[in-house]
């Protein structure tokens, strides 16, 4: 059941990617010489080997020309994997691996933020977060903080303990009393949302209105993008992306 949920998926994202139409040909044609397999095959293999479900499927070409499938996963626990698939072959060239589920959910991370704006107490505010790994493997937050008395500077904390484990660094944002602290913001969505926080960032628009981007993990592995109103708080805009 889930191969057959992997090809009907891939088949549509497939068919999706914007080739030229004479590649598209050239392609069918070579899949039905027997140069490259057919994809169904692909995805049949990939399901016998690798959990998740199929949210994209792209073609590519290598160094020398040969086709490549490119296939993103992403499993129930929001983990994602890209594989890169030789399409004569079916070998897989390389695997790359994103692990986001020891992000944390919108109230958790708002309540260590407000700790790090007590302590800190550089006269400014935090207008950036992002999920990432470390070099050691263990899940972090970037934080950018902006101006303040002792200047900018961005942290590094510690997912599980909320304890900044990086002193500060480079410059960032100038400060904008107006703008609603990044641990209110989360606070105030987390009434209404649900997810782990991958990423926030305070962005100025053409007309230099300033609001927060909000990326949550959902618990289907798609990502909810959120466009806040740094000042108000309104939810200007959201989209699902898979």
């Amino acid at each position: 059941m889930q191969s057959a949920a992997i090809i009907s998926v891939g088949v549509a994202l497939l068919l999706s990617e914007p080739l030229h139409a004479a590649e598209q040909d050239a392609v069918r044609a070579a899949v039905a010489k027997g140069k490259y397999k057919p994809l169904t095959e692909i995805l049949n293999e990939v399901a016998s080997r690798h959990t998740g479900r199929v949210v994209d499927v792209e073609t590519t070409r290598g160094l020398q020309g040969e086709l490549r499938y490119a296939l993103k996963l992403v499993d129930s626990q929001g983990r994602k994997q890209e594989l890169l698939i030789d399409a004569a072959t079916g070998n897989t060239v390389s695997t790359h691996t994103q692990d986001r589920s020891q992000a944390l959910g919108l109230a958790s991370l708002a309540r260590y933020l407000a700790a790090i704006s007590t302590t800190q107490r550089q006269g400014g505010h935090i207008t950036d977060v992002e999920f990432e790994r470390d070099a050691q493997g263990r899940g972090v937050y970037q934080i950018k903080l902006s101006a303040g008395p002792l200047g900018s500077s961005i942290l590094t904390m510690d997912v599980n303990s909320g304890k900044i484990v990086r002193p500060p660094g480079a410059p960032h944002h100038k400060s904008d009393a107006a703008i609603k602290p990044l641990e209110e913001v989360l606070q105030h969505l987390s009434s209404r949302f649900n997810g782990l926080v991958l990423e926030v960032e305070l962005e100025h628009d053409d007309a230099l209105q300033p609001y927060y981007e909000v990326e949550l993990l959902q618990s289907n592995g798609s990502t909810l993008e959120l466009k806040v109103d740094a000042r108000s708080l309104q939810v200007l805009k959201q989209k699902v992306e898979d």
